[in-house]
C-alpha cells in the first residue's frame, strides 16, 4: 500500500461508501463501470417494482403501481439512451431499431414522456398497463444486447448453450 500525504497508510475502502475518496487509474474504465452499474441498478428497480404488486388493490392503487412501473422502465431507458445514441452514430443501430415490433411505438417518445404512451385518439398521453411497460422494457433490453452490453446465448460445438456477457 502507498502512504497518504500525512505518512499513514490508508485503510480499506468500503465499496458501498459513495463518499469514499477513490483514486482512479483509468477514468474511462471507471466511467464505463459506473454506467454499467447505473444500468443494472435501473433494471433491478424495474424488477423490484414489477414484483411489488399486491394480489388485490383499488383502481386508484393499480393506477399508481402502473405509473411507478412505467416510470421505472423509462428511468432504465434514460440510462441506456446515451449509449444507444452513440451506437446509432457508429452505425450499430438505426432509427428503425427504436420502434417496438408490436404497435410500432418509439421507445424514445416513451422515455421523453416519462413512461407515457399516446392514447388511441392521439390527443393525450396516458400511463400504460404493465404489459405495455414490460414490452418497452423487453425492447430496451434487446437494444442493449444489440449494442453488445447485455448477455447473449451462443451455441457451443458440443450442442450446449453458454451465456456470454
Amino acid at each position: 500500500m502507498t502512504e497518504d500525504r500525512n505518512g499513514a497508510e490508508p485503510g480499506p475502502v468500503d465499496e458501498t461508501d459513495e463518499s469514499a475518496k477513490l483514486y482512479v487509474s483509468d477514468p474511462d474504465d471507471y466511467a464505463k463501470t459506473r454506467k454499467l452499474k447505473a444500468l443494472n441498478d435501473a433494471k433491478s428497480t424495474v424488477r423490484e417494482v414489477r414484483q411489488d404488486r399486491p394480489p388485490t388493490a383499488s383502481q386508484r392503487e393499480w393506477d399508481g403501481l402502473n405509473q411507478r412501473l412505467s416510470q421505472a422502465v423509462a428511468s432504465y431507458g434514460h440510462e441506456l439512451l446515451p449509449l444507444l445514441e452513440e451506437a446509432e452514430e457508429a452505425g450499430t443501430i438505426g432509427d428503425g431499431d427504436y420502434y417496438t415490433k408490436r404497435g410500432k411505438h418509439d421507445v424514445r417518445t416513451f422515455l421523453f414522456t416519462d413512461g407515457r404512451i399516446e392514447n388511441e385518439a392521439g390527443n393525450d398521453w396516458t400511463i400504460p398497463g404493465p404489459a405495455r411497460s414490460m414490452s418497452m422494457y423487453r425492447h430496451l433490453q434487446s437494444l442493449e444486447r444489440k449494442i453488445g452490453l447485455g448477455p447473449s446465448l451462443e451455441e457451443d460445438t458440443d450442442d450446449e448453450w453458454k451465456i456470454e456477457t
